[in-house]
């Protein structure tokens, strides 16, 4: 992309260009240093962007460089979601670098305006007053005709009403329930209690829901930036396990050890709370109030999400348990 003027800038092929992907699976070093790299340049352009949108400062140029050079090695949806920040703060800024600049656009002259209107309408301006304008009344009928073409509405015609006007009309009279109707069918009869059901089984989902806390806190103590949600939750090769994980981070958030929220681009992601020993230790400060968040996800949805995020092949962020594979 080439932008002409005095902030011209070639970045070769596009700065929307696709990144090159070397093949090879990044690691988690490379992908902290690239987000850490990122944050950087936002934070910069943020401090300076009074200077930035200024016409004759180049320095939002070299920053959309710096930019493209970083999305080259992007490979994982959270640095894409980074650049998707930056970029955004760079359109913000250019179009108040737009509106800074000099113009020489024809803008609309209310004098000149006037002086056709009195020519179409065929009227005479007085020589010793220039503000004393003489039109025929044939000059308004031009001008109401012209102005009838863009202001075309039907007259709305006339509908007859379904009712009454009399404000004493009597009410229709109230019909009491028939209970002798319910009392003839005689009393509900319960269903059997269910008594023999297999306990084989230790009850998982409590167990489950502490691994799923344990990961995310794992997750965030490795890199302490908000994980993206459909990234944490779903799993490439099982709609099932998706379901689960959807489920156990939905009581996470009830319990308030996990919160769910948008971030600047509209994303959902996830971060760790408070630790739920803290929570019981401290009676001095009331608790506030936890929203549980139910999600539905149809396999149509799943697949979606998948391609979307590039997920296939790739491991998910919540493996599977034993009892899950069983």
């Amino acid at each position: 992309m080439e932008i002409e003027g005095d902030c011209s800038a070639n970045f070769g092929d596009s700065v929307l260009s696709q990144p090159t992907y070397s093949g090879t699976q990044q690691s988690k070093e490379e992908k902290v240093e690239i987000r850490k790299n990122y944050r950087r340049l936002i934070e910069e352009t943020q401090q300076n962007k009074e200077d930035l949108v200024k016409p004759q400062n180049n320095g939002l140029i070299e920053n959309i460089k710096k930019a493209h050079q970083l999305f080259q090695n992007v490979q994982g949806t959270r640095e894409g979601a980074l650049d998707s920040r930056f970029m955004s703060l760079a359109v913000s800024l250019g179009a108040q670098k737009t509106n800074l600049l000099q113009t020489d656009l024809i803008a609309f002259q209310p004098d000149e305006f006037v002086q056709k209107l009195i020519t179409m309408m065929e009227g005479r301006v007085a020589a010793d007053d220039p503000e004393d304008v003489t039109i025929p009344e044939s000059g308004w009928d031009t001008l109401g005709k012209m102005a009838t073409l863009h202001f075309r509405s039907l007259v709305p015609a006339l509908h007859p009403l379904l009712g009454t006007f009399d404000p004493n009309a009597t009410p229709k009279p109230k019909t009491n329930r028939n209970k002798q109707n319910d009392e003839a069918q005689g009393k509900t009869q319960l269903p059997q209690h269910l008594t023999n059901f297999r306990v084989d089984q230790k009850e998982a989902t409590p167990e489950e829901i502490e691994r799923v806390l344990k990961i995310v806190r794992g997750f965030y103590s490795d890199d302490p930036t908000p994980i993206d949600y459909f990234e944490l939750v779903v799993n490439p090769d099982s709609y099932s396990h998706t379901i689960e994980n959807l489920f156990h981070l939905s009581f996470l958030v009830k319990d308030g050890l996990v919160r769910v929220f948008l971030n600047d681009n509209g994303i959902p992601v996830v971060e760790p709370t408070a630790d739920r020993s803290t929570k019981k230790n401290s009676n001095k400060t009331p608790q506030k109030a936890c929203n549980q968040i139910m999600v539905s996800m149809s396999m149509d949805e799943w697949e979606q999400v998948i391609d979307a995020y590039q997920l296939k092949g790739k491991p998910p962020y919540i493996p599977p348990s034993v009892i899950s594979k069983k």
